[in-house]
């Protein structure tokens, strides 16, 4: 929602203001219904209308004939914001532009070319809630790095790296964040990357970033709260409804006029409002026999009071240190210095070198002053970062990551014996110490290669997520480009087929294991099966299997797709998969439904792993060859793609009623006794783990591959050996088309329909790749040949 939160916004942009909204993680956001008082109706009458004072009158004539736009359609954002970005690049006025919603200029974020800027760096971004808290579609969950500068209030997204001569263009204005009234926290329940932060915004967005060293997530994670605490204006009144809804208040995005003293002290007021409200509201608590949706109520709010308790607590802390500072330190000192702008923010094309001149009064004019910290900290970072941006010495072996996925501008890495340069400066393309180029598959586009290849510059693949993130990489042409693959399938270099799976003990364990005879007594108000899916409608079709097994036995689904049953608020955020009581409530079934989006040798997910781990009997449904990864020969029901789900169902019921049948699913887990041997020596055996600090994580693993290999040759050549070739097969990464089942469909999603014209588009793209490469040169568009590549892939 634009203004209120971030720059970056789909579709529609709703305006909290115009009536209460529900703000559930899984569902969407809604307009509500305008409900009028009887008491505040107004006569449209002549005899009214004129009988008004001058300013009355022009008040209500206002009201009548100006509507009220409470939504922007996604082109007129869309041309808003390419208008700022054309209107930046162009002009070298000095003015605050202003990113508007159309509705309310309190809301609207205002881009300052000569705001401050705090903080600079890459970051890695997950996109974990969208506004409202409301569940991020899976496809647009992944990874990316961005160079983030955090300007104002505002943390610019730049993709690219960074570059002093590039001016802000749309996709800065589409992935920036305003951290007005935001917390950034370090994320506790994310373990599958290090040094990670949590950022929630205002409107309930939720971010994850990777930092690139503990000390760097923790001064982001500083300077976001004290840029927050210092600025972030007084909140409005929630919006009144008849129906008596919860409702959060506005948080405006313009910066507060109070000074630092003032803004403390606003800051505790507000803490301590919260916290007496938050004590009251827990001491009356819902009775058990309401309904469902007033115990969500309920905790929508208990949640919404324990964030901001969290959040206050934070800024009074912050601007206590920040007085203190403020209180010993001459005035000249106490405000802050504009520190030196990114130039790729910076409108005014200037040289990177040259310094800012700005009257320090015309700035207290609109801005309190700022602890110190902030100003040491931001200038620390600016000199750091072009130091880094020059051109290491480096005499060992340079590895390049072309899609970075890293975001580690210089590091020697150490691999045993060996040691290389790990980087994500593209400049070192021509490096003569280079060696390989890095590639993250969801990442990789065949316009944006390293070409010229020379003979000494080795590609590595880096790919274990979905099939549908890139399927061109799935095709001969492609995947045969490289000489060294680390992807879900057990016959690349570097195998990820367990990714998912921390170890032995992970699956042996009875932490959640529930006697059956619980499990029975639980059937009067479960169903038997349970499903969790909010990524509808992928290549594998599985909502389609599941529709149609519904059909014939009852199945609790809590996702999105085909969604019939709630979680508690509290774990309806993506963030939860991973939560206790998410698993208590799972290990409560005596099936989970656990289907991949993809149907590929080796894909293998959490979703298999989760159930055996919490002692349900896993449907499952993908890699066709998943009994090779099975604990043992009977731990999952295998579902048959060529039989009807009614079958299925039937077999379900039957296990249901039998207790010893049933049983046999989990002798295994009751004896923990593992007895695949294919499984136990590929997790002893494998170099990296998962979650554990005593081993590398496979990205590390993946680099020290390419590095011990690069080596390798290095010596060899120093042996007057000839070097020794690595190059991907097929086998290293392949998946079938997707396919459709064909049981009738009410309604039939549109979705569904694409995932084999994106499988046949990715087959011209990578015979159309293979045609470039043996050109050894980039998409040039006057290029003839290019033309017809083009022309090719679009045919």
């Amino acid at each position: 929602m634009i203004g209120v939160n971030s720059v970056q916004g789909t579709g529609k942009v709703r305006m909290r203001a115009s009536g209460s909204v529900k703000y559930g993680r899984e569902e969407p956001v809604r307009r509500q219904p305008q409900h009028r008082s009887k008491s505040l109706k107004v006569s449209t009458s002549v005899e009214f209308n004129t009988g008004l004072p001058k300013k009355e009158k022009s008040l209500y004539n206002s009201i009548k004939n100006e509507k009220l736009e409470w939504a922007v359609d996604g082109d007129e954002l869309k041309k808003s914001l390419s208008e700022l970005a054309d209107k930046n690049h162009h002009s070298h006025t000095k003015s605050i532009s202003r990113i508007s919603s159309g509705s309310n200029p309190f809301l609207d974020i205002a881009h300052d070319p000569n705001a401050a800027v705090y903080k600079t760096g890459f970051l890695a971004r997950k996109i974990h809630a969208d506004m409202d808290g409301k569940k991020t579609p899976r496809g647009k969950r992944g990874w990316k790095t961005f160079y983030a500068v955090l300007k104002g209030m505002i943390l610019y997204l730049q993709k690219d790296e960074f570059k002093p001569e590039k001016a802000l263009s749309e996709d800065d204005l589409k992935n920036a964040i305003s951290v007005h009234h935001a917390l950034a926290i370090k994320a506790m329940d994310y373990e599958k990357k290090p040094n990670v932060l949590k950022l929630k915004t205002a409107d309930w967005r939720v971010f994850l970033f990777q930092a690139q060293s503990p000390e760097e997530m923790e001064s982001w994670i500083r300077i976001i709260n004290s840029v927050a605490a210092m600025f972030s204006a007084p909140s409005f009144p929630a919006a009144i409804g008849s129906q008596k809804k919860f409702s959060r208040p506005l948080l405006p995005a313009t910066t507060t006029r109070m000074s630092q003293e003032e803004q403390l002290k606003s800051h505790e007021a507000k803490l301590k409002h919260v916290s007496t409200e938050l004590a009251e509201h827990r001491s009356y608590p819902p009775d058990k026999k309401v309904k469902a949706k007033e115990i969500d109520e309920y905790r929508l709010k208990e949640h919404y009071l324990e964030f901001e308790e969290s959040r206050y607590e934070m800024y009074v802390k912050l601007l206590k240190e920040g007085v203190k500072e403020l209180l010993t330190a001459r005035d000249g000192d106490a405000a802050l210095k504009k520190s030196q702008s990114s130039p790729s923010l910076n409108q005014e094309s200037q040289p990177a070198a040259a310094k800012v001149k700005r009257n320090t009064s015309e700035r207290k004019d609109y801005r309190p002053e700022t602890p110190k910290v902030i100003e040491q900290l931001g200038q620390f970072e600016q000199n750091t970062l072009r130091q880094q941006l020059t051109h290491t010495q480096v005499q060992d072996p340079v590895i390049v990551w072309w899609s970075p996925l890293t975001g580690e501008l210089g590091r020697l890495g150490e691999c045993g014996h060996n040691r290389c340069f790990f980087t994500v400066n593209k400049s070192y393309h021509s490096h003569p110490h280079t060696k390989a180029f890095l590639f993250y598959g969801t990442d990789f586009s065949i316009e944006s290669l390293p070409l010229p290849r020379h003979e000494q510059h080795q590609w590595a693949l880096f790919h274990e997520e979905s099939p549908k993130n890139n399927y061109k990489l799935f095709h001969e042409p492609v995947i045969t480009l490289f000489n060294h693959t680390a992807t879900f399938s057990r016959r690349s270099h570097l195998p990820l087929t367990t990714q998912h799976l921390e170890g032995l003990s992970a699956l042996s364990t009875q932490t959640h294991l529930l006697p059956l005879s619980y499990k029975n007594q639980l059937r009067r108000t479960l169903a038997p099966v349970a499903y969790i899916q909010s990524d509808c409608d992928p290549p594998s079709d599985r909502d389609v299997y599941v529709q149609e097994l519904m059909q014939h036995i009852q199945v609790d689904s809590y996702g999105q797709c085909l969604h019939n049953k709630d979680l508690p608020p509290h774990l309806r955020d993506s963030t939860a998969m991973d939560d206790q009581d998410f698993y208590q409530i799972l290990a409560q079934y005596k099936f989970i439904l656990a289907f991949e989006n993809a149907v590929c040798d080796d894909y293998i997910t959490e979703k298999l792993w989760r159930p055996l781990k919490l002692g349900v009997v896993p449907v499952y449904f993908g890699a066709p060859n998943v009994r090779m990864w099975l604990p043992d020969n009977r731990s999952a029901v295998v579902v048959n793609p060529n039989e009807p789900p009614k079958k299925l169902a039937q077999y379900l019921k039957r296990l249901d009623k039998n207790d010893r049948e049933y049983l046999k699913y989990l002798e295994w887990k009751q004896k923990r006794e593992i007895s695949n041997v294919n499984l136990v020596t590929e997790l002893k055996e494998r170099p990296w783990g998962v979650q554990d600090i005593g081993q590398d994580s496979f990205i590390d693993a993946f680099e020290c591959m390419v590095c011990n290999r690069v080596w390798e040759n290095i010596h060899r050549q120093e042996k007057k050996l000839p070097s020794k070739v690595w190059r991907a097969e097929e086998s290293h990464l392949t998946c079938p088309p997707p396919k459709l089942f064909e049981f009738a469909v009410s309604p039939s999603s549109s979705l569904r329909q694409i995932w084999r014209t994106s499988y046949e588009q990715s087959r011209r793209e990578a015979r159309a790749l293979g045609l470039m490469l043996r050109r050894n040169r980039n998409f040039t568009p006057p290029d003839p040949v290019c033309i017809q590549i083009r022309w090719w892939i679009s045919t």
